[in-house]
């Protein structure tokens, strides 16, 4: 099978298991928050995140995940804390920022 094709494959089945245990982590993490919901502005959003890491991996610029996790960080900054909200916020980075070196390596490998 050709490289690219088996790469965007494992991609593609990545992404749809990741919003399976996102859609997850949301049910379970639910009580008292509107705001834990899986749409399709999320997975984009993660989507996006996780290719701009992927490429920065790829390209060897692994200084951007420095400026990754400080905006992430930024955006998270609240008044009130909610531990169990970041405890789940927490695995999703995670598990987010491993399909990220899943995918890098699988492109380094296969198609680099």
């Amino acid at each position: 099978m050709n490289g690219v094709l088996l790469v965007i494959l494992i991609i593609i089945g990545c992404e749809a298991l990741a919003t399976f245990i996102f859609w997850l982590l949301a049910r379970i993490n639910k009580k008292g928050h509107v705001n834990n919901k899986i749409n399709i502005g999320s997975v984009v959003k993660g989507m996006l995140e996780r290719a701009f890491v992927t490429f920065s991996m790829v390209n060897g610029i692994t200084q951007s995940l420095t400026l990754f996790a400080a905006l992430k960080i930024a955006t998270r900054i609240k008044d009130e804390e909610n531990k169990i909200s970041n405890d789940y916020y927490l695995l999703g980075n995670l598990l987010s920022i491993t399909l990220a070196i899943i995918y890098s390596q699988l492109i380094i490998k296969y198609i680099g």
